[in-house]
């Protein structure tokens, strides 16, 4: 079959990778002129497989008043009145509900496990270099109160492919370059198996392989202008360079794909978050963060990556509800450099490259994957702040899907009819 992928990030180029592999002709249609250049940029860098709680909760739902409202809130409204956050905001309201949570958590959990496989299977089949390595996750827990909440839900202490219940001393002496006080927080959640990643350096690596492939045809820097159908199904698509055709079409649009879906006649609940990073480089004398950090309160990550050949720490976080605007805000940014200050000790004002970027959310954090309303097109969009995890996971179970070897019901969880 010949199959369009609308999108380049890492999740367009994984499922184009998938599609490829399984033998089928790709065409790969993007608006930027390089892959990866929106969400997939500058990400927190986590894989994290273990930690994949949805952003709607009981826990969010009491402490939404004061996020709200808050100026250094890690979550901020600032779109007004726009009616596609007020639909997806109500659709929020009720993923809060613990039922739900339990649902999500359970669905991605699953997801996670193949994707970190996939992930291996690609690395190791491609030879791909990006960083990965298993660093272990460090979530730290400011209050009492949370951190005894959070240690309910911890489920086994294996040392190696567990969670570990650290107090803040055994947190302080397990990474050293914590420049926090014993008494400035409760304590931590430790998952040895956590690893983590350069995204955009995996899509650069990605994308030479899948140049090197005679199945796939590029279409960069080539806006997505709309769909064209005929007898109900979607036989072509719109694009600033004429009509691109396909047997079938996989939507990878990322923030934009809710307008797509809109333009082809029904409703995509993805709004996006906009989120921002840091990527710092520590003077040489500092302590060199070996595990990656989560501040719970803030949400925050902390990810021990490469710059240029030398140590580097991306800082990212921040879910702002204010439409399409990829502004800088100043003063976002400057919540990352004082959390820099803070945690690792390291003078941020300088030596950063800061980054904001559309994260793609569905009310449940869940992705959709599945087929459309539309015949045609199938979507693989709505994954959130988890889309570096769950990517080639996501990935396998669309082609999988297209090919038939795995059912709609099989992948229920994800399809689009739970979130309408």
């Amino acid at each position: 079959m010949k199959i369009c992928v609308l999108g380049a990030g890492v999740i367009g180029l994984t499922t184009a990778w998938c599609l490829a592999e399984a033998g089928h002709d790709v065409i790969i249609v993007d608006r930027h002129a390089s892959t990866a250049k929106d969400a997939s940029a500058a990400n927190g860098a986590q894989l994290s497989y273990a930690f994949v709680a949805p952003l709607a909760s009981p826990a969010t739902l009491k402490k939404l008043p004061s996020l709200l409202l808050s100026q250094d809130s890690p979550m901020r409204i600032r779109a007004g009145l726009d009616p596609a956050l007020i639909a997806w905001g109500a659709r929020f309201l009720l993923a809060c509900r613990p039922g739900a949570v339990r649902e999500t958590v359970a669905a991605q959990l699953a997801l996670a496990a193949v994707s970190r496989s996939e992930l291996a299977r690609l690395t190791q089949s491609l030879r791909l270099s990006f960083g990965l390595r298993t660093a272990g996750k460090l979530v730290l827990h400011r209050s009492v109160r949370d951190f005894k909440a959070a240690c309910r839900s911890v489920v086994t202490t294996d040392e190696e492919h567990g969670q570990q219940i650290l107090s803040a001393a055994e947190c302080l002496a397990l990474e050293p370059a914590l420049q926090l006080e014993a008494g400035q927080f409760a304590g931590g959640i430790f998952t040895a198996s956590e690893q983590i990643g350069d995204c955009a350096a995996f899509c650069a690596a990605l994308t030479v392989r899948l140049r090197q492939r005679s199945n796939i045809e590029w279409l960069l820097d080539t806006p997505i202008i709309g769909p064209v159908r005929s007898g109900g199904k979607l036989v072509a698509v719109d694009t600033g360079k004429g009509q691109v055709q396909a047997d079938h079409f996989v939507l990878c649009m990322g923030a934009a794909s809710a307008a797509f879906a809109r333009a082809c006649g029904f409703y995509l609940p993805i709004y996006p978050l906009k989120g921002y990073s840091i990527t710092l480089a520590p003077p040489p004398e500092a302590r060199v963060l070996r595990h990656s950090i989560t501040d719970m309160a803030r949400k925050l990550v902390f990810a021990p990556l490469a710059r240029d050949g030398r140590p580097a720490v991306r800082i990212a976080g921040i879910a702002d509800l204010e439409s399409n605007d990829l502004t800088l805000d100043g003063g976002r940014i400057d919540i990352l450099r004082r959390a820099a200050a803070e945690l690792l000790g390291s003078d941020a004002a300088g030596d950063i490259a800061p980054w904001c970027g559309l994260r793609p959310a569905t009310p449940d954090s869940r992705p959709i994957i599945g087929w459309s309303p539309l015949d045609g097109l199938f979507i693989n969009s709505g994954h959130g702040m988890l889309g570096w995890t769950l990517a080639c996971g996501s990935a396998r179970l669309t082609a999988d899907m297209i090919e038939r070897k795995r059912s709609a019901g099989e992948a229920g969880a994800f399809a689009l009819r739970r979130a309408a």
